[in-house]
């Protein structure tokens, strides 16, 4: 049987009560709904969850969601709660017995059932953590915040009320776990979810309509057939499942569910009725009815929405009815404050869903369609529309007259629609009745029209006067319904004081503009019925909510009113037809429709449209004005000619001067015909009641003439209005700045192309101009009225002075910058708004003497915006500044850029603003403020831009060429320190693309980052963090939701990135970072209060604790935090964002706790990874009931997790192995003693077993996922290095060869050269630079600033590469396939070399673990030694010059190194193993080439790891040799000897005759920078060589090749520069010549050699041999050189002797002995060197004398020499003299003899001297021996061979 798929809305009982699953609140879901940013992961859960039958089942039916209770829901909460289905479990997180009856509970006294009680229950079992977390600060915490807000009583804005809320713990879990505050939660969360439920579904009912009313709107064309929304289908799902038919039946349903609320506000809740109720509750209960109420008639306006249908009776009646039970809900029995704001709302859905009820468009055609063929009569359904059924009419009047009777307030746009309906109707009958009259003769009685019976008695009953004239001076003149509509309109845009949505707002003012039109045919042109309809148009959007405006709604009010002729007749052009001598409602509505795009394309704005030419001009003439003459008096029209020409404007003196035209200004007898009407103009005299006014037929352009206007207001202005004898009045100066500004600003968001738009705006510029004097242009008027404004206004104080005029210049400023950056800079930097060129700028002054009195910011708030605006043209326009493109039509120099404009203005005046803003932000808090919207908006706007300033310079990292400018400028004696300074600055500007921030960021981040900053600094975050806390819970009022989170959000950014900047910069600990962490109990709780903030609160702890680390002792966050709130802020981020688990959420959840155990907050990471607070963990009991132990530790959710890896997403597997990895390597212990660690490292080491072979691809998104995938793997072999390094530490069974067996992946790839894309990369560069000169790809390279992510985004920054070069058709491509394109393939590129150099990090450190034992295992062998071999053919066949690329090179010879060393420590015999010299010497002469080129002081390290590899690889074939000869035939062994022979003969070619010599000349020209190891490991080298099999067939070649480099000499005069190279006194070179020397003589042909070169003179004459023959060498010699020369005779003279000795024989004796002569002090010294103890006479007997193995050494090569000598000298008796040497042999002899003999005491005198004989020391001797170690066994066999030499035997 098929199970039944379990239910997302309420899944398995068990599930949910153990935390597995947590449940949906529709709160949650409304707010995905509302997020604009879902992700693909949210969108499913979200779409899942709204697929499902029972939810669907439950939006469909909204007002019946939770029923009442019955026998069958009572079966189904049994059955689901039964044992079966829920077993009690110590898994289950909550008492199932406690839910049981809780639900019971809560079904009793909210009548509800008993599953949808049982679900509410449980969910605020879930949601008690977030509970607990958002509950009342203990007294520590509320101390804690106090300091850092400043501990001031007079600064703080910590309120009393939250003050007095603090408690113990103890105290506020006790109170959390009564049952009562559970009750009261469980009710809370249920009224929440009613709210929130109707919510959503008036949400997806509305999107489920979009599709419809986008067809009825805009046709079957783009529009139309706009792909719908995964919101819309499963709005249209919705509808689907309620049925298209069945709407109406669902808005009558919606009337009962009001009238319910209603009454229900009215009667209470009536719980806890007999504990006198719960204020709070009480509050809820109300709040909830009163939104539903809202949320159902918003559902009912969609219903009736798009008004092509009239409604039927029922519907109609059915809400009349309602309103009038509900007193049209005039005066609801509110009386809680906090409630009131609900009222209006309320009030406002229900007027609007009365106009649209009737339906006046549709009705009014009904009535006048005289030839329709509908029923109409009493007995018409009620199911047809209303308007055919008089008895409906009589009822809606009988309703509609009771109302206006009882004057309500919200009944006034009812009457008014009433009144216009039934005014249609009168009109219908009254004609119907004329016609009758006039056709009596046809006596046709069905001739009446049918509404005549209803509406004679309308008119009959109403006896005082007619009762058409009684509603409608009701409605308007007592009721106020005009002012009604127009405050009504005003809250129903975009701004954050609107009542609903921006959707749901256009669609009522939509509504509302239908209703203006019906009543205007019985108002006519009242100034009260334009400033409705300009209310409806703008509905109080000021400019910056257009600016903010990036949704297009179906529904605006500005479109319908354009595309209604009437409308437009009605009002626009009868307002042109009055301009302007009643210029305002012209003005008002031009500046209503200038945001309004073009209808097509191709087409003119309409507001242009309509100002290019407007017709007729009309003013009101002067008294005295005589030239125009009366024409047409026959016709009575009042038409009149002008006789003379009348100029518009005129000079300002003109009263002083003659009206002849002679006297008039040059400047105006020179303006052209549009401000002049010519004589012959014919006109009509519209008033001739006092003062005649005319209209002059008179056509002229209106934007020329608006600009001619401005001009007048100028102070130095020499012209006026003609019309008027006076400058232009300050309320049209607004009002035409405004429409320039918004015709700007709409030109840019046309959407044509950003060539176009900016070809429209100059278009609208120039024409502006085109009246103005020649000094002039629209742009220097405006900015010279701003400066006149600036002055007047900066010198008066109060309230009530107007700041219109500078405000609009403000928006004028901000249009512009995008069209013409260069004409604002400048002039902005010259005025007195900020006081850049001249002192004291007027900003400061007129907030402080006119805002701060009033408490209105709409001026600081423009400056804001502007200020914000210019950083965003510094940063669109940044690439633009550096350089022209050499063919783009974007970049040529007829389009503005603002190149030109010295950086170093902008730099000032971006400088200028940043530090009055700076005292803003701090100050602003404690300012006086009408509506607390203005500050939320100051610190949202200020926050923001400052993030922006900080992220554009420190977000992109700066060239090198610019440091070495700063340096060399800092290093320049000869320049003055203001030169200097300007320098640098100057050099700091241009060293980054947005380097003219650079003063403005330094600016911020010195004063918010300072290390002593006052508390003020901090006030912003503390008062954002307040306003989070009381972040409203509202459905309605979103807009202002909107801002109020946002305004928290950015504070948060902000602050996230001043810390990250701390950390970049590497500055010191700030005092911010202190306050952060003193305010760490508020900010935790702000993750709890919505999921909007759930982001910035994680990402600004993560970058708290990582700048924190740079101190030494940082701040404790878990001492701050206190257990209660970290216990609950940990089990919150343990959920992980679920149920919905948004990605960024889930990411920066795990990165944030990867940071906390990185990051020096042991206490904390402890915490999270063991799930214990330390007292915990110390058995201490804790401060209050509740344990501060967590439900589960994070590094368990971790593992659980990761068990599964298989089925997660890469980009979740690769942030929970970092956690994973670091809290390894920072907390292993832990970590290991997680029961979960076991199943968590086969199930990574299983997936390692399968992952993809790495291959490149050209798709990326393939790419992408090879990135992820090997820097997982990079994470995996991490892990598993450190799993095996601690099992071995352990002594745990680490189950290694189960590893090994899923590496061969690691094993295949791991070591390969990085995919590094080269021509991709070089054509990238090539062509950016060709593109835009002076920029290269490096200008947009990221920082560590921001969080970035392997793929399109990874090292070069694409967002800000798309707000510089977006416009750019290069970037973007006719085809997508531009330079971005480009980028985004180098960025995946760069992730995978990342990702790739990661995975050979992390399989370097396994595979040296996996290394530590391989003695028996000859598989691991095998892959061990094809590891070296490929790391060896990577670096052979690398190509890449990059320093990274090079380090990588060294990094694998190193791995190489060691593994070859762990191997032949493990005495690896394997033939593969031979095989690695040869690969090494490849690599090395593909490095080296000839070796005739110097080796670059940068690569000496590389190619010494490559020497020491060497070193390995032919001890290899030595050690080796013995082993593996029984194994290999004799052929297979010549084989090898053949092949490897000539390979140690280039070796000892190269690297020991050439490199010895390159060395000693580096050794001679640069002593400190030179290393003596490399002498070293060329002896090494050379030793080896000597060492391999039949090498001696070849010495006659080894010994040419030294000849033919002078080898020998080579040596021989480095040995004699030893004492002038000594290291630190050290003559080192000494030793390690000789010793170099001492392997040459190994080779007989070669001591012969030397020994013919005169190799013993040349040592003797060496400086350095003359310390030798002083007395005081001697291992035991004070100093390291005289320790040194000891060595060098010991090791180094002595067994070279012996070597001559043994190949020259007797023919170099007597130069040996005379040789050794010369040191007779060293001599004597070594004969006393063994002397028994008391034996001498000379030596004090106090003075111990000490044994060292170097000394036995030397003793034996004398004895050996003396003995060899002796035998020479006998047998050469009379042949040749061979002196003595005077050397006490027999003395020796005896005292070797006790030594031997008294091994006890031999055992106390030995003293280790150097490494070698301290880990001879520690090792002790095989079994039965009788030395107690390796080092007094060593000293013994010297002693042996000593007496062995001297007693005569073999030696």
């Amino acid at each position: 049987m098929v199970p039944i798929p379990e239910s997302r809305y309420f899944p398995s009982l068990d599930k949910c009560l153990t935390g597995e699953l947590l449940l949906l609140s529709w709160k949650s879901i409304f707010s995905a709904i509302q997020d604009t940013s879902t992700t693909d992961g949210q969108q499913i859960i979200i779409e899942q969850f709204l697929s499902d039958q029972t939810v669907l089942n439950l939006l469909s039916k909204p007002f019946d969601a939770f029923p009442p209770p019955n026998s069958d829901t009572k079966a189904a909460f049994e059955g689901k709660t039964s044992a079966i289905n829920v077993t009690p479990s110590p898994s289950l997180r909550y008492d199932i017995k406690q839910v049981k009856d809780d639900s019971v509970w809560l079904s009793n006294i909210a009548k509800i059932d008993e599953i949808s009680a049982l679900r509410l229950v449980v969910q605020e079992c879930q949601a008690r953590t977030s509970t607990k977390l958002l509950g009342r600060f203990t007294e520590d915490e509320l101390a804690s915040i106090r300091e850092s807000a400043g501990n001031s009583s007079f600064s703080s804005p910590i309120t009393v009320s939250l003050l007095s809320r603090g408690a113990e713990s103890g105290d506020i879990q006790a109170e959390f776990e009564t049952e009562g505050n559970r009750q009261q939660r469980i009710l809370a969360n249920y009224l929440s979810e009613r709210r929130y439920l109707l919510k959503c579904a008036e949400t997806l009912l509305k999107a489920g309509l979009v599709r419809g009313w986008r067809v009825v709107y805009h046709g079957k064309g783009k529009e139309g057939d706009a792909v719908p929304s995964w919101l819309e289908d499963r709005g249209e799902a919705l509808i689907a499942s309620i049925g298209v038919d069945q709407l109406e039946s669902l808005a009558l349903r919606g009337f009962s569910a009001i009238e319910t609320n209603v009454q229900n506000i009215g009667n209470g809740s009536g719980w806890f009725e007999k504990e006198e109720g719960n204020a709070q509750l009480e509050n809820e209960w109300t709040r909830t009815q009163m939104t539903e109420a809202t949320h159902t008639m918003e559902m009912i306006l969609e219903i009736l929405t798009p008004n092509q249908t009239i409604p039927s009776s029922h519907l109609i009646l059915g809400w009349l009815r309602l309103l009038q039970n509900c007193s049209f809900l005039d005066q609801p029995n509110i009386e809680d404050p906090s409630l009131q704001s609900l009222v209006s709302p309320l009030q406002a859905i229900a007027m609007v869903v009365t106009i649209a009820m009737f339906n006046i468009k549709c009705t009014l055609d009904h009535l006048y369609d005289l030839e329709s063929v509908a029923a109409i009569s009493s007995n018409v359904s009620l199911d047809a529309s209303y308007i055919q059924n008089t008895e409906t009419i009589s009822e809606i009047h009988e309703i509609v007259m009771h109302a206006t009777t009882m004057g309500f307030m919200t009944a006034g746009p009812a009457i008014l629609a009433w009144v216009c309906i039934l005014k249609s109707l009168n009109a219908r009958v009254e004609e119907n009745k004329t016609l009758l009259m006039e056709n009596e003769y046809s006596g046709d009685a069905d001739a009446v029209d049918p509404y005549q019976p209803v509406v004679e008695q309308i008119m009959n009953n109403f006896e005082d006067s007619n009762v058409l004239d009684f509603l409608a001076q009701r409605a308007v003149d007592h009721l106020r319904v005009l002012d009604t509509l127009s405050g009504l309109a005003l809250r129903l845009g975009t701004t954050a004081d609107s009542f609903f949505s921006n959707s749901t707002g256009a669609l009522m003012r939509c509504t509302i503009l239908d209703l203006v039109k019906g009543s205007y045919s019985g108002l006519g042109y009242l100034p009260e019925v334009i400033e409705a309809l300009l209310s409806t148009l703008f509905a109080g959007q000021s400019y910056w909510d257009l600016v903010d405006s990036t949704e297009h709604n179906i529904f605006d009010p500005v479109t319908e009113f354009l595309q209604d002729g009437e409308l437009v007749e009605a009002f626009l052009w009868t307002a042109r037809g009055r301009y302007p001598c009643e210029s305002m409602p012209f003005l008002r509505l031009i500046h209503a429709i200038a945001a309004y795009p073009s209808p097509t394309d191709e087409d003119v704005k309409p507001a242009i449209s309509v100002l290019n030419s407007i017709p007729q001009f009309t003013f009101q003439l002067p008294e005295d004005f005589r030239d125009y003459t009366l024409v047409r008096e026959d016709e009575n029209s009042n038409m009149v000619v002008l006789q003379a020409p009348l100029q518009l404007f005129e000079p300002r003196l003109k009263a002083l001067k003659s009206r002849a035209p002679q006297s008039r200004s040059p400047a105006i007898t020179l303006i052209d015909r549009d401000f002049c009407i010519p004589a012959g103009m014919e006109g009509r005299i519209i008033s001739d009641s006092g003062p005649k006014v005319v209209t002059w037929y008179h056509e002229y352009s209106g934007l020329k003439y608006l600009g001619k206007l401005l001009e007048t207001y100028l102070t130095a202005s020499d012209i006026v209005d003609a019309t008027t004898g006076l400058p232009i009045d300050r309320d049209s100066v607004v009002e035409i700045i405004q429409i320039l500004a918004t015709l700007l600003l709409s030109s840019f968001k046309s959407g044509a192309g950003y060539v176009a738009e900016k070809a429209d705006a100059q278009q609208i510029l120039e024409t502006a101009s085109s009246g103005l004097n020649r000094n002039h242009d629209i742009t220097t008027v405006i900015f010279e009225i701003f400066e006149d404004e600036l002055q007047r206004q900066s010198s008066v104080a109060g309230s009530d002075i107007p700041l219109g005029v500078l405000i609009s210049c403000l928006q004028f400023i901000h249009a512009m910058l995008p069209v013409a950056p260069s004409r604002v800079w400048p002039l902005l930097a010259r005025s007195g708004l900020l006081g850049v060129s001249r002192g004291g700028g007027r900003l400061a002054s007129i907030v402080e003497s006119v805002e701060l009195v009033s408490g209105n910011y709409d001026f600081l708030i423009s400056c804001i915006r502007v200020y914000e605006a210019l950083v965003e043209d510094i940063a669109c326009n940044a690439i633009k500044r550096r350089g022209i493109s050499k063919s783009s039509t974007r970049f040529n120099n007829k389009v503005d850029t603002g190149v030109g404009i010295p950086d170093q203005l902008l730099s000032k005046t971006l400088l200028y603003y940043t530090r009055y803003l700076i005292d803003v932000l701090e100050s602003s808090f404690s300012w006086k403020f009408a509506t607390q919207n203005d500050r939320r908006q100051i610190c949202k706007a200020i926050s923001t831009t400052f993030d922006k300033v900080l992220c554009y310079v420190y977000g992109i990292d700066t060239s090198s060429t610019s440091t070495v400018a700063l340096e060399a400028t800092e290093n320049d004696p000869e320049m003055s320190k203001l030169a200097k300074s300007e320098t640098k600055i100057n050099a700091e500007i241009v060293s980054k693309i947005t380097g003219i921030l650079i003063s403005s960021a330094s600016q911020i981040a010195d004063s918010f980052l300072s290390t002593s900053s006052s508390a003020l600094k901090f006030q912003p975050l503390l008062v954002a963090s307040l306003d989070a806390l009381e972040t409203p819970d509202l459905t309605t009022f979103l807009n202002e939701l909107g801002l109020w989170t946002s305004q928290v959000t950015a504070v948060l950014g902000f602050s996230k990135t001043l810390l990250r900047v701390s950390n970049l910069l590497e500055r010191p600990s700030s005092q911010l970072e202190l306050q952060l962490f003193q305010a760490a109990p508020l900010i935790a709780r702000i993750y709890a209060v919505t999921d909007v903030y759930k982001r910035p609160v994680v990402l600004l702890f993560e970058s708290l604790i990582v700048a924190a680390n740079n101190s030494s002792e940082p701040p404790s966050l878990l001492g701050h935090l206190g257990p209660r709130t970290a216990k609950n802020f940990l089990q919150i981020l343990s959920d992980l964002d679920k149920p919905i688990s948004r990605d960024e959420n889930v990411m920066a959840i795990w990165h944030l706790l990867s940071m906390v155990v990185s990051n020096k907050q042991q206490w904390l990471a402890n915490y999270l990874l063991a799930g214990k607070t330390p007292r915990d963990a110390l058995g201490k009991p804790g401060c209050g009931a509740d344990s501060s132990a967590l439900d589960k530790p994070l590094l368990t959710v971790a593992l659980e997790r990761l068990c599964k890896i298989n089925e997660m997403p890469q980009h979740e597997v690769l942030v929970m192995l970092e956690f994973v990895a670091l809290s390894q390597n920072f907390w292993p212990w832990t970590v290991y003693s997680s029961p979960k660690h076991s199943a968590f490292i086969t199930a990574i080491s299983e997936y390692a077993g399968f992952l993809h072979p790495l291959q490149q691809s050209s798709n990326i998104d393939v790419s992408i996922k090879a990135c992820f995938q090997t820097r997982i793997a990079a994470y995996i072999a991490e892990i598993l290095a450190m799993h095996i390094f601690h099992s071995r530490q352990t002594g745990a069974d680490s189950s290694i060869i189960d590893l090994v067996t899923n590496l061969d992946w690691f094993i295949r790839f791991a070591v390969s050269a990085p995919k590094l894309n080269s021509s991709l990369h070089t054509q990238l560069k090539r062509n950016f630079e060709s593109r835009y000169p002076g920029c290269t790809p490096y200008d947009l390279k990221r920082t560590t600033l921001e969080d970035r992510q392997l793929g399109k985004s990874y090292f070069y920054d694409l967002p800000l590469a798309d707000k510089m070069l977006l416009s750019d058709q290069a970037w973007t491509g006719r085809r997508n396939d531009g330079l971005r394109v480009e980028f985004e393939h180098a960025n995946v590129n760069l992730s995978l070399v990342d990702s790739h150099i990661a995975l050979f990090h992390g399989w370097k450190v396994l595979a040296i673990e996996i290394s530590s034992n391989l003695s028996t295992d000859t598989k691991l062998q095998k892959a061990l030694i094809r590891v070296c071999t490929d790391c060896l053919t990577t670096n052979s066949t690398s190509s890449f010059s990059e320093d990274i690329f090079t380090r990588l090179n060294h990094q694998r010879a190193d791995f190489a190194l060691i593994l070859a060393q762990r191997l032949v420590e493990a005495k690896c015999t394997l033939p593969e193993m031979k095989d690695l010299l040869i690969k090494t010497w490849e690599t090395i002469r593909n490095f080296r080439g000839t070796f005739e080129r110097a080796l670059r002081k940068e690569d000496a390290p590389y190619y010494r790891s490559l020497l020491k590899l060497i070193f390995i690889a032919i001890r290899a074939h030595v050690l080796g040799t013995s082993k593996s000869s029984d194994n290999e035939n004799v052929s297979t062994k010549m084989e090898r000897v053949h092949k490897i022979t000539p390979v140690i003969l280039d070796i000892i070619k190269y690297v020991v005759a050439m490199g010895l010599r390159e060395c000693a000349a580096t050794i001679h020209d640069d002593p400190a920078d030179s290393s003596p190891e490399d002498i070293s490991l060329i002896t090494g080298i050379l030793q080896s060589c000597l060492r391999t099999t039949s090498i001696e067939l070849s010495q006659s070649q080894i010994v040419a090749t030294m000849l033919s480099n002078d080898t020998a000499r080579v040596a021989t005069t480095l040995f004699s520069w030893s004492d002038r190279i000594a290291v630190d006194g050290d003559p080192i070179y000494g030793e390690l010549s000789i010793l170099f020397l001492l392997e040459l003589s190994s080779l007989p042909m070669m001591a012969e050699q030397l020994a013919i070169d005169g190799l013993l003179g040349h040592i003797a004459a060496a400086n350095i041999t003359s310390y030798l023959r002083r007395g005081n060498v001697s291992p035991f010699a004070d100093g390291a050189g005289l320790q040194r020369c000891y060595s060098i005779w010991a090791r180094g003279i002595l067994p070279l002797l012996l070597n001559l000795l043994d190949s020259v024989q007797e023919s170099i004796a007597a130069e040996v002995a005379t040789f050794l002569n010369q040191f007779s002090p060293l001599l004597t010294q070594s004969t006393t060197a063994l002397e028994a103890p008391e034996s001498s006479r000379t030596s004090q007997k106090s003075h111990t004398k000490y044994i060292s193995l170097s000394m036995c050494s030397e003793l034996h090569s004398l004895a050996l020499i003396n003995f060899i000598l002796n035998n020479f000298r006998q047998n050469e008796r009379g042949v040749m003299d061979i002196p003595e040497v005077k050397w006490d042999a027999v003395g020796v002899a005896e005292n070797v003899e006790f030594w031997l003999g008294a091994r006890g005491v031999l055992r106390e005198r030995i003293v280790p001297m150097g490494s070698r004989d301290q880990d001879l020391a520690g090792r002790k001797t095989d079994v039965g021996g009788t030395a107690n170690n390796k080092l007094e066994e060593a000293v013994v066999q010297e002693m042996i061979g000593i007496r062995n030499v001297l007693s005569g035997g073999d030696a």
